[in-house]
């Protein structure tokens, strides 16, 4: 007979057995943070802090699918690739330049920029060398030892192909559209999220490499950069959620807005400690009818008093004509020069004075809360169709070079 205390013994080991086989069959899930769309009005700080961990997530290889985190690893891995850098690159992946449409979702045949990288070392606490970066003058951000770049997540992206807003044409066919009744009115599905990154050229800034390591970082046309801004723009609520977050050794910006949330303890010892939110934005106006402000020194490094919403409502597209003046005193602000977009400097102090890309000096830009119902009509009657406060669309769209896909065609 087996004695009951070597049957207990038998079957507790057992239990510690099958633990242990269960262990090793199913590692440990470190996708802890799913952010709650509600948080987007009820407590805007924690929606920015849970969005910012979801997408510097450690990704998976795009050949196992874009934009699919990488569970097995925890958050701040070295050698992760985050998963916002695995989605479609609006510059070379999204708006071609021959205006033809851009392949499925999951395609990697087309060129994009290196993914970017946590650096190897851990990262290195120690004072900061910011400087004046760069002021944007192309509209992705290349000038005196930067870049940037804009990217679409899944939803975002098969929505610009679907609707075939990919290309200059493609865009002035659905204003037609709209104002014939077979089209509606421009509204991006509920999980749209669009990323907009901003870099700095190590060598070019004097960054010594152990303030590298405080970077987020990538190579780029032989060179290496680190990751200063990240804005994150998401179809939370109707009028978009806006969030931005910088690195640490950006110099201040006075027109962020407090974090009432705080750093997450997962983001504490690994290299994403060292970005701070800049704030959050989801509504033109306070309650008192003054205009919110949101802005960062680099994306927005002449025009920092700004609002990132007022801005991008100006975003439109109309059937042949050119911009609408809002729009394009938008551009000028951000800009001197935009060719294909018929903007240039003449143009531009034409439309905003000689001071126009001096801070301080653009009032849509500045002062401007909600939008005038008259920035998007001609003759009296609305004729610019706003993109749903998605700037890819008019910026980056071009002009086709060869007939499109006949569902193009309405």
């Amino acid at each position: 007979m087996i004695k009951p205390m070597r049957l207990l013994a038998g079957f507790v080991f057992l239990h510690a057995m099958l633990l242990a086989t269960a262990a090793i069959a199913a590692p440990e899930n470190y996708c802890r943070t799913i952010p709650a769309r509600s948080d987007a009005l009820d407590w805007p700080s924690k929606h920015a802090w849970n969005l910012f961990v979801m997408l510097n997530h450690p990704a998976k290889d795009k050949k196992f699918g874009r934009g699919v985190p990488d569970c097995t690893r925890p958050f701040g891995s070295p050698g992760s690739t985050s998963v916002w850098e695995t989605w479609r690159n609006a510059d070379s992946e999204v708006y071609l330049s021959d205006g033809r449409e851009p392949p499925e979702w999951n395609d990697t045949s087309l060129p994009d920029e290196k993914p970017g990288k946590v650096p190897q070392l851990q990262p290195l606490v120690g004072a900061g060398r910011p400087g004046i970066l760069f002021s944007p003058t192309d509209g992705i951000f290349h000038d005196s030892g930067g870049f940037g770049e804009t990217r679409l997540n899944r939803s975002t992206y098969e929505f610009v192909r679907r609707e075939c807003l990919f290309s200059r044409d493609g865009q002035q066919r659905y204003a037609k559209a709209v104002e014939d009744g077979t089209k509606s009115a421009i509204q991006f599905p509920p999980d749209s999220i669009e990323v907009k990154a901003a870099w700095i050229d190590f060598a070019e800034r004097l960054i010594p490499v152990d303030k590298q390591q405080t970077y987020y970082t990538a190579e780029y046309q032989g060179k290496k950069y680190g990751l200063v801004t990240l804005h994150i723009l998401t179809k939370d609520v109707p009028n978009w959620f806006w969030a931005t977050f910088h690195h640490k050794d950006n110099p201040s910006n006075t027109f962020e807005t407090p974090d009432t949330f705080g750093m997450p303890l997962m983001v504490k010892g690994t290299v994403w400690e060292n970005y701070r939110p800049g704030g959050t934005q989801t509504e033109f106006t306070r309650t008192d009818g003054t205009a919110t402000m949101l802005s960062d020194h680099f994306v927005e490094f002449a025009f920092q008093r700004s609002s990132c919403i007022t801005c991008h409502a100006t975003a439109t597209i109309s059937q042949n004509t050119p911009l609408p003046a809002a729009q394009a005193r938008a551009l000028c602000a951000m800009t001197p020069a935009l060719p294909a977009l018929g903007l240039d400097p003449v143009v531009c102090k034409g439309l905003i004075g000689e001071k126009a890309f001096e801070p301080g000096t653009d009032k849509l830009l500045m002062e401007r809360g909600v939008p005038d119902p008259e920035w998007f009509k001609k003759d009296g009657k609305p004729f610019y169709l706003q993109t749903d406060f998605v700037y890819s669309i008019p910026f980056r769209g071009k002009r086709e070079a060869s007939a499109p896909p006949a569902r193009c065609i309405w």
